[in-house]
């Protein structure tokens, strides 16, 4: 399975100064450019390709004449290496707004061949739903003028359709015609005036739509979704009858699974056997688990229906979360550059993993807006600052490194004031010449760099100014140089401030550097920030990783301050996340030797059919896996040609097989006699892959879907499906409950409150005088917790093995044999917010994660109120719940469809009617009614579940309801 990220210039000066906040040349075109894959070895590059978008290559002129001359791989800019794949897509987001792709199929195809690109996409466009009551009215923005803007658009109209305003192209693609023949025939775009939008809705509405400055759709929904199939249908009759050497993508769109599924089986029909899912980037993970579920359901059922393999790809989604929904639904490949853009959007930015994230320390650059002075200001404190944190991070004298920087600093106004008086008249300063003035300042003053670092790069920049227009003829009076240095000396002489704020300080260098941070932060306003810097300082978070930006930057990766510091945290997440993406779905190459055949067939998948059945039967519908044919070429993947040569020459098989066995985890081979050449196999063993060979495809399958996780292996498919757990001998089950706000305890004995509970463990609580110590089934006496206390005892007589545990608002995570003091704690006067900080501080989610790792349940009841819903997150907890287990929830529908082992089972008002309860016992009296009836069936699954729980065999008395 393979990760792509999307390109987007996230490039870094390769040569960047660190120490100086300074460029390696002034020039873009005149420095180093590093990308991702030029920061990490070929072995540790943390994507496995690169998506391209044609909205991205013609951001501008340079770039798009660059790349349509060299291509993605010769680029002298780019250039990203052979062995990375790249995907080409048209960038739909960019022309979300219009109402057709601004391209057409022909077009796209030669834009594709030009660029050299592996694989190009069809022409989709986003559907982003019907409209308002009347739908959707697209206008073109090039026609509102001064006289008439958008705001003069009558209510009357907004109300009732959407508008999308956008400027439309100069020239529509000649399909166009097809639709709307209209928007092809104007010669100039005149200006919309209050007339053309004025009288009865109706008819403004069908007079703009035969207007060459609108279009209007009552149903903009299915007019995108038919168009991108019709765009995959025409792109896919073009690219059959052409020369192409990339490989076709068709993109789908949808609104809800049934949609894409019926679209998935359209383009299935067509002969695509690569398909893109579009338009779920920025989706909630619930709604893609339901549609990439759908879709790879389907295409697992198309595969096994025609022996055939069919690639799928998720665009624009990449969540830790989701690796269940891409990995277990079958999904190749998935792109996003969230982990990129996380290092400079919101807060937690430095990555560990998706659970352990850090706030990188906000060291700002002074504002365009500020005067000099401010200026300078902002960058004595921020460099004065840097040095502080630079120190921190080499575990030197915080005091002793400022005090050098101040030393350095003294020097550089009065070093600037004579370098000036001597050298501002030299031909390198003649603007006449042509020359770069900054750059020549830049490279021949010795002070130049730390005279930006320190006092800011508006000082120099005004010097410089200064430089361009002075000449010998008309010398500017160096009384101006003078008075833009002196405001610089004026602010210098408040500094140093550092060793005097932390001399009096606990001296540890955590204190001390964090006495300066905090400084620093309040005094620029982010001070909201401290409580996640300190905890950033605390932990040294940048230690505990080993990429290459991290061993090499150090704490320069955890500030938050430019380009070149804030990519490279963003490369550095992406290499965390790679990583864990790396372990929930491992990374599996499966290959069968081949032989002298493969030069009489076309593609290698023509040669599996043909010359390897058993091998093609076992492998064709394996998830998250590539599959091929190895020769002395390497592992040529199925979907490939097979080219004109075939060799099998000892050496280069070797070299080729562990290049790429550097980028997987386990490599699985089949050779007639389930052997390979010893060389091969300890060439493999040295890029740290796991090799197995086997002669029989069948255990070749086995052994690929174990390597894949134990989702893979439940029953006899992997596909995600329901779970069947047999109760006969006894069921293994987990009770979460929670505590309750009506407790049994002595009177008079010491009652805790929520401070004390967390400044002291129970422990330290029990230990004191006249402190009852309680069993947590014993203290806690609610309507629900005397429930499931019956049902459990009920489950245990029945010979079922059942553990209980509580999750309380005082103590956390407890086993219902746990001892517990007296306390009054509840999550139920708490926010939000409120209730996840206290879930941290008790360790609740992680503590709750260890039991379910460690315990081999059946079933997995969570009888819990919305608050205590909220202290683990249930939605996404509901993931650690392996798949051959049944997870029961209440009140959660969020969950029911995304998970096949998941159930929610309804616990409002209604329901507890009906069986005679009231809401807060409700949960209890299902588990009663489970306890009583799970004997009675041989096959339990999650719907199962839920009819036993909520049956009502006999209606409630009378008597009963009226008791409550």
């Amino acid at each position: 399975m393979r990760f792509y990220v999307p390109e987007w210039d996230d490039a870094v000066d390769a040569h960047y100064d660190f120490e100086h906040d300074e460029l390696s040349a002034i020039d873009r075109s005149e420095r180093e450019l590093s990308y991702i894959w030029d920061i990490f070895e070929y072995g540790t590059t943390p994507i496995d390709g690169v998506l391209i978008s044609r909205e991205q290559v013609e951001t501008t002129n340079r770039k798009s004449e660059r790349l349509r001359k060299y291509g993605v791989y010769d680029d002298p800019v780019l250039s990203i290496p052979d062995w990375l794949p790249t995907i080409s897509d048209c960038g739909a987001w960019g022309y979300k707004s219009l109402p057709f792709p601004p391209y057409d199929n022909a077009e796209m195809l030669d834009f594709y061949e030009t660029l050299e690109v592996s694989v190009g996409v069809t022409i989709d466009h986003l559907v982003l739903g019907s409209g308002k009551d009347k739908g959707r009215l697209y206008l073109d923005e090039r026609a509102f003028s001064e006289e008439f803007s958008k705001a003069d658009i009558p209510d009357q109209l907004t109300d009732v359709v959407d508008l999308m305003i956008d400027e439309w192209p100069a020239e529509w693609p000649s399909y166009v015609d097809d639709y709307e023949p209209s928007l092809r025939t104007r010669e100039t775009v005149s200006p919309f005036t209050q007339s053309d939008f004025e009288g009865e809705v109706d008819t403004v509405l069908s007079t703009l739509a035969s207007d060459s400055r609108a279009v209007y759709r009552a149903d903009d929904a299915a007019f995108r979704y038919e168009l991108t199939l019709d765009n995959a249908q025409e792109m896919y009759d073009q690219y059959q009858t052409g020369e192409y050497s990339f490989r076709l993508m068709v993109a789908i769109q949808g609104w809800d699974p049934s949609s894409y599924v019926e679209a998935l089986e359209h383009v299935l029909e067509i002969g695509y056997d690569y398909v893109g899912i579009g338009g779920v980037a920025g989706s909630p993970i619930h709604d893609v688990r339901k549609i990439v579920k759908s879709v790879g359901k389907s295409v697992k059922d198309f595969e096994r229906e025609h022996t055939c393999r069919v690639d799928t790809h998720v665009f624009g989604f990449a969540k830790t979360e989701g690796f269940d929904a891409v990995g277990r639904s079958g999904m190749t490949s998935f792109d996003s550059a969230s982990m990129l853009r996380s290092a400079w959007t919101g807060g937690d930015n430095y990555r560990l993993t998706n659970d352990e994230r850090y706030d990188a320390i906000r060291v700002r650059y002074p504002s365009n807006r500020d005067s000099l002075h401010e200026s300078v200001e902002k960058s004595l404190r921020g460099r004065e600052l840097l040095v502080a944190l630079r120190a921190y991070d080499a575990r030197r004298s915080i005091a002793a490194a400022v005090d050098t920087w101040y030393e350095t600093a003294a020097t550089v106004i009065p070093e600037t004031r004579e370098y000036l008086r001597e050298h501002r008249h030299e031909d390198r300063y003649d603007q006449s010449l042509l020359q770069d003035i900054e750059e020549a300042f830049r490279d021949d003053f010795a002070h130049a760099r730390e005279l930006q670092a320190s006092f800011s790069d508006s000082l120099r920049g005004k010097l410089v100014k200064l430089l361009r227009k002075d000449n010998p003829e008309d010398p500017v009076p160096f009384a101006e140089y003078d008075e833009l240095l002196n405001t610089a000396a004026t602010a210098f002489s408040d500094f140093p401030r550092i060793p005097t704020l932390i001399e009096d300080t606990e001296p540890t260098p955590l204190e001390r550097i964090w006495t300066a941070v905090k400084d620093y932060a309040t005094w620029i306003g982010d001070d909201d920030l401290l409580e996640d810097y300190r905890r950033t300082l605390t932990n040294r978070p940048w230690e505990s990783c080993e990429c290459p930006i991290c061993s090499e930057h150090g704490i320069e990766v955890c500030i938050f301050r430019g380009n070149d510091r804030n990519r490279r945290r963003g490369f550095h997440n992406t290499r965390r996340f790679y990583d864990e993406f790396t372990d929930a779905i491992p990374k599996i190459l499966v290959a069968v030797q081949g032989s002298a055949g493969l030069s009489r067939y076309d593609t290698i998948e023509d040669y599996l059919r043909n010359e390897e059945p058993e091998f093609w039967d076992a492998v064709h519908d394996l998830p998250v896996a590539e599959i091929g044919v190895f020769d002395a070429a390497g592992v040529r993947e199925w979907w490939t040609e097979t080219g004109q040569t075939v060799s099998f020459a000892p050496t280069r098989m070797r070299e080729n097989l562990q290049e790429q066995a550097n980028r997987y985890q386990h490599l699985f081979l089949v050779t007639p006699d389930g052997d390979i050449d010893d060389e091969l196999g300890q060439a493999v063993a040295a890029s740290n892959c796991e090799l197995q060979t086997f002669s029989n495809s069948t255990d070749l399958r086995r052994e690929v879907l174990e390597a894949c996780g134990e989702d893979y292996v439940v029953g006899d498919d992997f596909v995600p499906h329901v779970p069947q757990v047999d109760p006969a001998g006894g069921l293994n089950i987990l009770v979460v409950d929670q505590c309750s706000g009506s407790k049994e305890f002595p009177d008079g004995a010491p009652v805790f409150d929520a401070t004390e509970t967390l400044e002291y463990s129970r422990e330290e609580l029990l230990e004191r005088d006249n402190v009852p110590q309680i069993a947590a089934r014993d203290l806690y006496t609610g309507r629900q917790q005397k429930y499931v206390r019956e049902a459990v005892r009920a489950l245990r007589d029945d010979g079922h093995d059942v553990s209980r545990y509580f999750i309380s608002a005082g103590f956390g995570l407890v086993s219902e044999y746990d001892l517990l003091p007296p306390y009054e704690v509840t999550f139920s006067s708490m926010n939000v917010s409120e209730i996840r900080h206290r879930s941290s501080e008790l360790n609740i989610r992680p503590d709750l994660e260890a039991v379910l790792e460690q315990g081999d349940y059946d079933v997995v009841f969570f009888t819990l109120g919305s608050d205590y819903y909220t202290s683990i997150d249930i939605d996404s907890l509901v993931r650690d719940v392996p798949a051959d287990q049944i997870g029961v929830v209440f009140n959660r529908d969020l969950v029911n469809d995304q998970y096949d082992n998941i159930v929610s089972v309804g616990a409002r008002t209604e329901d507890a009617k009906n069986h005679g309860t009231i809401v807060v016992g409700l949960k209890g009296v299902y588990l009663k009614n489970f306890a009583r009836r799970v004997g009675t069936v041989d096959s339990l699954d999650p719907d199962l579940v839920e009819t036993l729980c909520r049956e009502v065999v006999d209606g409630p008395t009378q008597a009963a309801l009226e008791q409550y």
